[in-house]
């Protein structure tokens, strides 16, 4: 049985009594109702319209990071050939190094550790008697044919005749 004194009605909990007595409200939090729950009475599912953005938006990305990592695949590519390239010109020059002084004129070939790469040198006098000018490529794309070139400076080490 309830009693009707106020104290232990707020005590207990009574919503009545507390609506009731103004001393006892408490405000209440504002719950704001998504437009879903308003109109459809359920938030459990999405609607067509929101999965076929949400495909849309997803897609978009990664058709955009697969053109990057084709672009990244074929950068890699072109940096081993650079690489092969300048360590054969490198190869090239300390073999005319270890030759002797090169004699003017043009010359080149194919690299035989690597197929489809070519060099071309040139060996062209300076202002200086004693100093020639070599201008190395190395080409393995016709598109790109002075993608690596290599230009040296060697001096005529041999004794000078008198």
């Amino acid at each position: 049985m309830r009693s009707s004194d106020p104290e232990q009605a707020r005590r207990r909990g009574d919503a009545a009594t507390r609506r009731a007595d103004p001393m006892c409200e408490t405000p209440r939090p504002r719950v704001s109702v998504s437009p879903r729950l308003r109109y459809h009475g359920t938030t459990a599912a999405f609607t067509l319209l929101e999965v076929l953005v949400a495909l849309v938006v997803v897609s978009t990305a990664f058709v955009g990071l697969l053109g990057l990592h084709n672009r990244n695949l074929a950068l890699i590519g072109r940096d081993q050939d650079l690489t092969i390239a300048t360590l054969a010109a490198r190869e090239i020059i300390t073999q005319t190094e270890f030759e002797g002084f090169p004699e003017l004129g043009r010359g080149g070939g194919n690299l035989e550790y690597h197929p489809g790469f070519r060099w071309e040198r040139e060996v062209t006098e300076t202002e200086l008697p004693d100093i020639r000018e070599i201008r190395l490529r190395i080409i393995w794309d016709e598109m790109r044919p002075n993608a690596c070139e290599l230009l040296y400076y060697m001096r005529d080490r041999r004794e000078p005749e008198s």
